[in-house]
């Protein structure tokens, strides 16, 4: 009886296979208001961290913000990396849709939450916890994804996916812009709650996850299976890449205004930061846009190889060849985005299609965050890495060497251009 089940379910899948339906539609669309709000609500702390780090702890000193600033941003680094790994266990034991709903609420109550903090620990609490649902969120959407959209057509999808994370970006400067009180940004970062109600009312269970279930033997261990033979190499080659991307966007996004600023004396410079900024991010989400139809097309390694060699070289350029600001650093900004969007969805795309399912979102979460771990701890020493290195310039193109790893671990990866989702 079970394998006339699991029949008309791979029935049904096959059926799919190349149509896309109004339900693959509003799978979509929850999807990307989940990556959406994903990335306003782990924006909406760097925007406002002046102002809320100095009321909380009653100083506007720079080192002081500096200080508690990097506490409050390592806290929430770390909850990140290990929502990613536990709420990709939850994907794979209870339901890709739970781990959706659980991500979600824990990210959008306790940034509603971080807008009562009385002392900067309370704010660096409700970040760690508003990390945890922010890093689980991004493996639930995209193993969710594909495990539901069309094999035709997956890749791109995925790759449009991504783009719903800058999306969220720009939402939480605009929502700054008209809210400029920090306790009213975090209170409005609450409301992607409501999207949990629609999930739970709309979206069914993906038909893979349901099937393995069916077939999971009772002695099976997630972890055990994890770290299997046949899945090490997977996992070591998902880990270096995505960890080398981890580090290199983290440097570049972080201290490109910070480096900006270097040309300017400190009353001006502003306009110019958040240029620079406009074109990295818009750049972004065209490489996000066109990542699934590069791996479409050339294969998902060669696209890896091409995304973090560009991120490499974009990094380089950028940084080693300006002693003075001028125009062309906007131009150079949107190359180092573009690279970047296209190495973090081709990612995206490429590590859902090295696993079965009984284990995918778990090893995606372990994938995506097994380098945030070495970033949440750089982040504490900030300063003595740019003091050390003599400037921004050389710390950044230091980070930036993590790309290369990314590129050396590409060469054992195994290519899935055309392949079906592992069962």
């Amino acid at each position: 009886m079970r394998r006339f089940v699991v029949g008309l379910t791979m029935s049904a899948l096959t059926t799919s296979a190349h149509r896309i339906t109004r339900y693959h539609v509003l799978v979509f669309i929850g999807c990307w208001l989940g990556g959406m709000f994903d990335g306003m609500d782990s924006t909406l702390m760097t925007v406002v961290l002046p102002s809320a780090i100095g009321d909380l702890v009653h100083s506007m000193a720079p080192e002081v913000i500096g200080h508690y600033g990097s506490l409050v941003g390592s806290a929430f680094l770390f909850g990140w990396m290990l929502g990613g790994v536990l709420i990709g266990m939850v994907g794979d034991r209870l339901g890709r849709i739970r781990s959706m709903i659980l991500s979600i609420t824990l990210y959008a109550v306790f940034t509603g939450l971080s807008g009562l903090s009385q002392t900067w620990w309370h704010l660096a609490l409700c970040r760690f916890l508003t990390g945890l649902g922010i890093g689980g969120e991004l493996v639930s959407i995209t193993t969710f994804l594909a495990e539901v959209w069309p094999e035709r057509s997956r890749a791109v999808a995925i790759g449009v996916l991504i783009t719903s994370y800058q999306a969220g970006v720009l939402v939480a400067g605009t929502i700054v812009k008209f809210f400029p009180f920090w306790r009213t940004v975090f209170f409005i970062g609450a409301l992607p709650a409501i999207l949990t109600v629609l999930l739970r009312l709309t979206l069914r269970e993906s038909e893979r996850w349901m099937e393995s279930k069916q077939l999971m033997r009772e002695d099976y261990r997630l972890l055990g299976e994890l770290f299997a033979p046949e899945h090490r190499r997977n996992l070591a080659v998902g880990a270096i890449a995505f960890g080398g991307l981890l580090i290199g966007y983290w440097a570049s996004l972080s201290w490109i205004p910070a480096w900006i600023q270097t040309f300017f004396p400190p009353t001006e410079g502003s306009t110019q930061r958040a240029l620079a900024t406009m074109w990295q991010g818009s750049a972004a989400v065209v490489g996000c846009t066109l990542a699934g139809w590069l791996a479409d097309r050339m294969g998902r390694v060669p696209t890896i190889v091409i995304s973090y060699a560009g991120c490499f070289l974009s990094s380089a350029i950028l940084f080693m060849t300006n002693d003075h600001f001028s125009e062309a650093i906007y131009a150079e900004s949107a190359a180092l985005g573009f690279f970047i969007g296209l190495a973090q969805a081709i990612m995206y795309v490429y590590l859902p299609e090295l696993f079965p399912t009984r284990i995918r979102a778990t090893a995606v979460g372990f994938c995506l965050n097994a380098g945030r771990l070495s970033t949440a701890i750089a982040v504490l020493f900030v300063g003595v890495i740019v003091r050390a290195l003599g400037g921004f310039a050389q710390s950044a193109m230091l980070f930036a060497c993590a790309y290369l790893f990314a590129v050396a671990a590409a060469w054992w990866a195994t290519e899935t251009k055309g392949k079906p989702l592992p069962a």
